[in-house]
């Protein structure tokens, strides 16, 4: 493992999860990052730096972008499994491959452009500071009771990953530490690299763990 790193400078992302997080998930995060402040480590908001506010942008749909390239990306392989087995999907998978088969080369084309776009104000914001940092999730884990026939299926039922979608949108390493609690259940956060930055990325979230007091509320 590497060894522990202090990190200077990091990079507040809201993402556009932001809109789905509680005031207790929210009042927590702000916690964690003022034990963060209080090590002498500088934080950057999108109202600090155009370049922030440019890649804020940048990921605001990354959950569409990201999961309609997947879509797309899987829908041979899927429409195999229902032509050779004739179903063999979740209703959650068929409702995905109905909407990549009704896509066009050219929706895919503009997908990959976004990512690509993305990716550049990623890269932008390198100088910036040694990392971002965001939350790993919306909040505690969902309760969920499970699929009731005839009923609307739940679109996120074992929880929302809306704050994972823009790292892998970038292809950029993370490292989540559970550092919040929220109504005593775990809520993590999540410390977020440029490309190939793994081992960095481990090493910083490695001397936030061991040195900054969790938050809880």
């Amino acid at each position: 493992m590497p060894q522990p790193v202090k990190p200077e400078r990091l990079i507040v992302l809201e993402t556009e999860g932001w809109t789905r997080l509680d005031d207790q998930s929210k009042s927590a995060f702000g916690a964690a990052l003022e034990n963060i402040s209080g090590h002498g480590i500088t934080l950057l908001r999108r109202k600090d730096h155009i370049l922030i506010e440019a890649l804020e942008r940048s990921i605001a749909e990354a959950q569409r972008i990201a999961n309609t390239i997947t879509a797309w990306e899987n829908r041979w392989t899927h429409r195999n499994i229902v032509n050779e087995k004739g179903g063999g999907l979740s209703a959650r998978a068929m409702a995905g491959l109905e909407r990549a088969e009704a896509m066009m080369p050219q929706d895919y084309e503009v997908l990959l452009l976004e990512r690509e776009q993305a990716q550049s104000a990623h890269a932008a914001v390198a100088p910036l500071g040694d990392a971002m940092i965001t939350l790993s999730c919306p909040g505690p884990a969902p309760h969920w009771s499970g699929d009731k026939p005839g009923q609307e299926l739940a679109a996120r039922p074992t929880g929302d990953a809306v704050f994972n979608y823009p790292s892998s949108m970038l292809f950029a390493p993370v490292v989540s530490i559970p550092m919040l609690g929220v109504s005593d259940l775990p809520v993590g956060l999540q410390v977020i690299g440029q490309q190939h930055e793994d081992a960095r990325m481990t090493a910083l979230a490695h001397w936030l763990w061991a040195n900054v007091e969790p938050a809880t509320v």
